[in-house]
């Protein structure tokens, strides 16, 4: 794997939901593809060199990314936060990989400097690796968890938000409103990272909402991918990668209604399109899931949800 010359908003979210992911996993399987990995790449500092706390160094980067004269150290500073968690915890280490991560995807400059890059070439083999492992693992252990779902069980799964009352229905289109337009200011900012976010944020909570905006949210992503070429890509990468995770996540602690729920917003919101980031994957799950539905002969309860 080639080193890249610029670190993308969507590969820097799937690492920080892969190391999210591997947190769950253990401490062996932590060691082996986030810990090593970066002590064999020469990211583990010499103890007397090393920091009072990640805590502090955390709080000092927060502080000089407000201040435009520091924003060349932030880049160093960001690969001292890292070294320090080596040598400090897991705990620490996961904390500081998920943070540098999270700047990569706010801060261009960041995103193209020399440590970003070099901790990126280290960290995404071994983490591509691990969630290979775990996606290879992660159908039977869903079928094997959805094998116990009473039919009740499995409609709660299949059940979409319903707003009980006028206060309810009111509040969500607030929220709906307000989010909605926070993505707007963003935009006429030119503040396109926060823009991605929020409008991920607006599309993944409220898409199969009655409130939502399809033809808004076309047209602001068309303007958008003008202004800067693969916004919409990113925008539906970032969607395929969140709900992955959620649905990773379900399966890993045994919550069979939350990873059915994410098949099914996956499968909502990308309507089958074989070159959605994560399409095989989810849709194995997915034939396994209606398989058992049929084997059970639940569709005619789950018809009614």
């Amino acid at each position: 794997m080639n080193k890249r010359a610029f670190i993308p908003a969507d590969v820097a979210l799937e690492l920080i939901k892969t190391i999210r992911v591997l947190a769950l996993a253990g401490k062996k399987k932590f060691n082996k593809f986030l810990y090593d990995p970066l002590v064999y790449g020469g990211w583990e500092r010499d103890k007397a060199h090393l920091a009072s706390t990640t805590a502090r160094l955390l709080d000092k980067i927060q502080e000089d990314i407000k201040d435009p004269a520091y924003q060349n150290t932030i880049p160093h500073q960001c690969k001292r936060l890292v070294s320090q968690a080596i040598s400090e915890s897991l705990s620490a280490l996961g904390d500081s990989c998920i943070f540098f991560l999270e700047q990569m995807r706010d801060i261009p400059l960041l995103a193209n400097s020399e440590e970003a890059r070099e901790f990126v070439f280290i960290i995404e083999k071994p983490l591509k690796t691990f969630a290979k492992e775990t996606a290879d693992t992660n159908e039977q252990r869903f079928e094997e968890s959805i094998q116990n779902l009473s039919v009740e069980d499995m409609k709660e799964a299949f059940e979409t938000v319903r707003l009980d009352g006028t206060r309810k229905k009111v509040y969500l289109e607030k929220s709906v409103h307000n989010l909605y337009r926070q993505v707007l200011l963003a935009t006429k900012s030119n503040n396109l990272s926060r823009c991605k976010k929020l409008l991920t944020q607006y599309i993944l909570t409220y898409h199969e909402s009655d409130i939502y905006n399809k033809s808004e949210v076309e047209t602001l992503l068309a303007a958008l991918d003008k202004r800067e070429v693969g916004f919409r890509k990113n925008i539906w990468d970032s969607l395929a990668i969140e709900i992955h995770y959620s649905v990773t996540r379900g399966i890993l602690e045994g919550n069979a209604k939350k990873a059915i729920q994410g098949i099914r917003k996956y499968a909502y919101i990308f309507e089958g399109d074989p070159d959605s980031k994560f399409y095989f994957e989810i849709d194995g799950l997915e034939r396994k899931l209606y398989g058992i539905i049929q084997t059970k002969d639940m569709m005619k309860d789950l018809r009614k949800v």
